[in-house]
């Protein structure tokens, strides 16, 4: 099954933030509640939402949002996001 990871980014003086996923193939799929660990977050990240597409086989998994601080959206957050695999939702 294919599985997408999704996360918002944001901060305080930009609550709409950028989003970002992260595609991988796994037999194991999230549950709301369960937490997900990836080298871009130094903590584990809450499942908050899982939405199955049965005939296409693929989940989307929402993880709780991520508070930034003010100036790190000027900063590389964009690079290290894809240097761990993550890419921008247009």
């Amino acid at each position: 099954m294919i599985v997408t990871l999704v996360i918002k980014l944001y901060c305080p003086n930009n609550l709409e933030g950028l989003t970002y996923s992260k595609t991988y193939e796994s037999s194991a799929v999230p549950r709301i509640g369960d937490k997900v660990k990836d080298s871009f977050f130094a903590e584990l990240k809450q499942v908050i939402n899982v939405v199955h597409d049965l005939k296409n086989s693929t989940v989307e998994v929402e993880l709780l949002s991520k508070e930034l601080k003010n100036d790190a959206f000027g900063g590389h957050i964009q690079e290290v996001a894809a240097m761990h695999e993550w890419v921008l939702v247009e």
